[in-house]
C-alpha cells in the first residue's frame, strides 16, 4: 500500500473513533396491573399481549400486580409466567404488591370472592369477620407469609440474569454486582445509549408494617438495597454517558397535595415514610444526572403522564428537577399498554402514545 493510502486510513480510522456513535430511536412498551378478574379478564389480556407483539417493541416492562385477589401459590405464579411466555419479545418484570405484600390464605380469598359475588355463606362470614377488628388487624390475621412469598419469586423469575418472553435478552441483577444482597428482582440493561433499571418497590406502603418484626426488618434491608441500586443505575448512566434514564417499580408513591419545596406532588406517606427515602434518591440522584430521566410505576390504575419531582423557582429561575418525567401506565379494568418512543437525538428524548385493541 502507498504512503497516501496509508494516511488516508489512518485518518480515517482517527476520524471514526472521534465521531459519536449514530443515535439509536428504538420503542417499548410498559404495562402493568392485568387480569383481575378471571376468568373475564383473559381474553382482553391475551388480547393486549397480541397488540403488544404486533407493535414489535425492543422490549417490554410490566410494573407488577399480576393478578388481582389470587393465592400466592408456586400455582398462580406459573399462570403468570405463562402469561409472560406469550411476550414474543424480552419481558421484563418487577414484583407489584399483589404478589406478595398482600398474600392472603387461600380460604379467605375463596371467602372473599364468594362475599363479593353476593354468595357469601356464613363460615364465609365467620372467616372474614375477625380481619373487620382491631385484634385481626393487628396480628395481620389472614396473611400468608409475605416475605416467604417475595423469596418464591426470586426463586421463579429471577434464577438467571436474563429477561423473561420467548426471547430473552441479558439483564444484570443487583445481586450479580453485590452478592451481598438478595434483591436478584432488582435488574439492570441498557439500550441505545439509555440505562434502564427495575426497582423493588411496591405498592401497600413497600411491604413496610409496624406490627410484624420480620416484614419490617425486610422492608428496611431491601429499601436501602433500591438506593444503593438506584444510585448504581446513575452512575453506570455517568459512566457511559449515557442520553437518558429509566427507572421502573410498582408504586404509586405521589398523592394529590402540593410537596412544597421538596417535589411538587406529595410523597404518598409524607417525610420519613415508606416511599420517601426512595423518592429523596430519585431526585438526587437524576438531579446530578441533569439528562431526562423516566420514572414508571403502576398501581393507581390510571394513565397519568407528569413531572411530580418538579419544583418551581418562581419566574426568574428555571425549576428544579424538571427533567425528571412519570408514566403512570393504566391497570385493571382498563387493560391497556403504553408505547414509549425512544430517540435520543431530540432533547426530551421520550414520547408516548397508548397501545390496546
Amino acid at each position: 500500500m502507498r504512503l497516501g493510502a496509508i494516511l488516508g486510513a489512518v485518518a480515517a480510522a482517527v476520524l471514526a473513533l472521534a465521531s459519536p456513535a449514530a443515535a439509536e430511536s428504538f420503542h417499548f412498551v410498559a404495562l402493568g396491573d392485568t387480569a383481575y378478574t378471571l376468568p373475564r379478564d383473559l381474553p382482553t389480556y391475551d388480547a393486549l399481549i397480541q397488540r403488544i407483539n404486533k407493535a414489535k417493541p425492543a422490549f417490554s416492562i410490566h410494573v407488577g400486580d399480576t393478578w388481582g385477589a389470587m393465592p400466592c401459590t408456586e400455582e398462580s405464579h406459573k399462570y403468570a409466567l405463562g402469561q409472560f411466555a406469550k411476550f414474543d419479545h424480552p419481558l421484563v418484570y418487577t414484583p407489584g404488591d399483589n404478589e406478595w405484600t398482600d398474600c392472603r390464605k387461600p380460604e379467605i380469598i375463596e371467602a372473599y370472592h364468594r362475599f363479593v359475588a353476593g354468595k357469601a355463606t356464613a363460615q364465609d362470614m365467620g372467616l372474614l369477620g375477625p380481619a373487620r377488628t382491631f385484634d385481626g388487624a393487628f396480628s395481620s390475621y389472614g396473611f400468608a407469609d409475605p416475605v416467604g412469598g417475595l423469596k418464591l419469586i426470586r426463586r421463579l423469575y429471577f434464577d438467571k440474569p436474563q429477561s423473561l418472553g420467548q426471547r430473552t435478552m441479558p439483564l444484570t441483577r443487583q445481586t450479580d454486582v453485590t452478592p451481598t444482597v438478595v434483591t436478584a428482582e432488582n435488574t439492570r440493561w441498557e439500550k441505545g445509549g439509555v440505562v434502564f433499571a427495575t426497582v423493588s418497590v411496591p405498592g401497600s406502603g413497600n411491604g413496610f408494617t409496624l406490627n410484624d418484626e420480620a416484614r419490617a426488618r425486610e422492608a428496611v434491608a431491601r429499601n436501602r438495597a433500591n438506593v444503593e441500586w438506584i444510585k448504581a443505575a446513575f452512575a453506570e448512566a455517568k459512566a457511559q454517558n449515557a442520553k437518558a434514564v429509566v427507572l421502573s417499580l410498582q408504586a404509586g408513591m405521589f398523592v394529590d397535595g402540593r410537596g412544597g419545596d421538596f417535589t411538587n406532588r406529595q410523597i404518598r406517606g409524607g417525610s420519613d415514610g415508606p416511599f420517601y427515602w426512595i423518592v429523596y434518591a430519585i431526585r438526587d440522584e437524576g438531579a446530578k444526572f441533569g439528562k431526562p430521566v423516566l420514572l414508571i410505576n403502576g398501581d393507581f390504575h390510571d394513565l397519568v403522564i407528569d413531572r411530580p419531582f418538579m419544583v418551581s423557582q418562581g419566574e426568574e429561575k428555571p425549576p428544579l428537577y424538571a427533567n425528571i418525567t412519570r408514566l403512570q401506565v393504566y391497570g385493571a379494568p382498563e387493560l391497556k399498554a403504553v408505547q414509549v418512543n425512544v430517540d435520543t437525538e431530540t432533547p426530551w428524548v421520550f414520547s408516548f402514545q397508548p397501545l390496546y385493541n
